[in-house]
């Protein structure tokens, strides 16, 4: 009876595990879906799939506050401990930074492309920005759902390029500035979506930073990527 009652429990929890883990892939699948639609929105003015991104917005947040009411019942009902205790807080963590990822495709879905001029939209899509962010985002992702370490490392690896990217995005649009005084409204609208990638970046990197946490039990936030331990830094 008590070894019954035992292997309900682990039964119990593993259910619970699994729905915790169901809405956060489900948040992380909305907000790459969300990322992608609002670039299209904007790279092709269209007005119906910029709402359509802004409306689903709702989603995402009703997501995050179910994520973290599912982890606050599940450590209530089985007080895990050790590794499973870790993954919960991480869990909760990431919802945190998928919510905001949200938020900055929001912001892209936002922006009028007619208000920026196209002679810098173009020198603009020339630093790679979009694609960069797109395949740290991807990556963040991989390593979420499979426990990737080595996806993990290399998402941290991916942002140093959106970073590179954005940097180069400045120089390019401070130098529009000074050529095109006049605009300058449209030009800071500019500067608004590079931000706005270079975020969805930095919360691409939390999450793989999470997910090392989970399992290796490092907490590397703050580190330079020069500076991570040497386990992680092997990793290819």
């Amino acid at each position: 009876m008590i070894m019954s009652a035992q292997t309900h429990l682990v039964h119990q929890f593993d259910e619970d595990l699994d729905e915790l883990k169901h809405l956060l892939y489900s948040m992380g699948d909305l907000v790459v879906e969300q990322i992608t639609n609002a670039t299209k929105a904007f790279r092709t003015a269209d007005i119906d799939l910029a709402e359509a991104v802004c409306d689903r917005d709702a989603a995402i947040n009703a997501l995050e506050v179910s994520t973290d009411r599912c982890a606050t019942l599940l450590i209530a009902k089985h007080q895990p401990a050790a590794n499973d205790l870790r993954f919960v807080f991480g869990i909760a963590k990431m919802a945190t930074d998928f919510e905001r990822m949200g938020d900055q495709a929001r912001n892209i879905a936002r922006a009028s492309r007619a208000e920026v001029p196209e002679d810098l939209i173009e020198k603009l899509s020339q630093t790679g920005i979009v694609e960069n962010t797109v395949k740290t985002v991807n990556l963040a992702m991989l390593a979420l759902k499979n426990l990737s370490e080595t996806a993990a490392v290399n998402t941290l690896r991916s942002d140093n390029d959106v970073d590179k990217a954005f940097n180069e995005g400045v120089k390019v649009v401070t130098l529009y500035l000074k050529e095109h005084p006049e605009n300058v409204e449209h030009v800071l609208g500019a500067l608004d979506l590079l931000k706005a990638y270079e975020r969805l970046g930095d919360h691409a990197t939390n999450i793989a930073e999470h997910v090392i946490f989970i399992l290796d039990g490092e907490d590397i936030r703050h580190l330079r990527l020069d500076a991570l331990p040497e386990n992680l830094t092997k990793l290819s």
